[in-house]
């Protein structure tokens, strides 16, 4: 497995690229708040629907003929008010010039397969209504999207939060067994990450 983090230094969100092996192998780009140049991704993942996590998603597949994957209710969230519901008025930004389409909406118990790389689609609602987070199970790598960060947790006071989904999909989080957890915002997390979980109080 190849695995790329770029870290966002500014308002927008981490990109993760993930190189499947083996036969029928295949890459992935979890969320689009930037193109990485030379990264060609098979399939673009968006964890959720706020616009600093989906503004060059448009770019992104233009470029690469990806497929674009949500989750279904992240998806039509989005589309009922690309503006409000993207939150793109808090960064200024006008969510129409930036619209795309969701080739594959995406559920709880999903699973990206990338060849010898499988990943489990694990709906999170709470800091949106649809978010999601992805596990790979043999090495154990959780990409929490805005769920948990290093030192907090996601704001659930945006459209479409919700303080007790939120507080369930941590929990949920919680029961993962996870060596490393890479978060939508901030530094990657490599030691002690389950006990972590399990010691966040939301308030």
């Amino acid at each position: 497995m190849k695995l790329v983090p770029i870290i966002s230094k500014d308002a927008g969100s981490n990109v993760f690229f993930l190189q499947g092996e083996g036969e029928g192998a295949k890459s992935l780009m979890i969320d689009a708040s930037m193109d990485p140049e030379g990264l060609n991704p098979d399939m673009l993942l968006l964890t959720h629907c706020h616009f600093d996590h989906i503004a060059m998603a448009k770019d992104i597949q233009r470029r690469t003929g990806c497929e674009i994957l949500m989750s279904g209710i992240d998806a039509d969230f989005f589309e009922a008010d690309p503006q409000g519901n993207s939150v793109a008025d808090i960064l200024g930004a006008k969510a129409e010039d930036h619209l795309f389409k969701v080739d594959r909406r995406l559920k709880d118990g999903d699973i990206i397969d990338l060849g010898e790389l499988k990943l489990e689609v694990i709906e999170t609602p709470g800091h949106s209504p649809g978010g999601i987070s992805l596990y790979e199970p043999q090495n154990k790598l959780l990409f929490s999207g805005d769920m948990i960060f290093a030192g907090s947790y996601g704001r659930y006071d945006l459209p479409g939060g919700n303080k007790e989904k939120l507080k369930k999909s941590i929990a949920r989080l919680g029961k993962l067994d996870v060596n490393e957890a890479f978060p939508g915002h901030g530094p990657s997390m490599s030691s002690g990450v389950k006990e972590y979980i399990n010691s966040i109080k939301v308030d």
